[in-house]
């Protein structure tokens, strides 16, 4: 669906926040780094709900594995990943649920994650694709602009 928007210079590297896909891919890709051991002895991602308002509890469950989450953009685009409403008012939850679903599940295993952003061409949908063509690591591709910021 994406590639990772790693270039600082792109749209999507300067509300996502770059040192944010950086981040999260530091601690969530390699399943045999110090950071994702961390993240896996306080893993609170599989606490986070389905229901509305549960960005706030994705939020907190990043803060509680050890990742520095004051970046305002990275709190407000999940904020706004969690309350989109296009196709309808369930979206923006089931995004987060996603997002908690998998950080949980491949914590639990001991598989790494890589976090990556896509222009949506519809929803702003988030989508968890599993490891592809000799991959180890699962993704987790997030629309970026969303599209009521389009």
């Amino acid at each position: 669906m994406g590639a990772v928007d790693l270039d600082p210079t792109s749209e999507g590297a300067s509300c996502m926040g770059l040192q944010t896909l950086i981040q999260l891919n530091e601690w969530f890709g390699n399943p045999h780094s110090e950071k994702f051991r961390q993240a896996k002895e306080r893993n609170n991602f599989g606490k986070v709900s389905a229901g509305p308002g549960n960005y706030q509890e994705l939020i907190d469950a990043y803060k509680y594995a050890g990742l520095n989450v004051n970046d305002a953009g990275w709190i407000a685009y999940l904020t706004r990943l969690g309350t989109v409403a296009s196709p309808n008012l369930e979206q923006g939850p089931q995004n987060i649920f996603d997002i908690a679903q998998l950080r949980d599940k491949c914590l639990r295993n001991d598989v790494g994650v890589r976090t990556t952003i896509h222009k949506p061409t519809g929803p702003g949908r988030v989508s968890t694709d599993p490891p592809k063509g000799g991959d180890d690591q699962w993704t987790i591709d997030s629309p970026y602009p969303l599209p009521d910021q389009q």
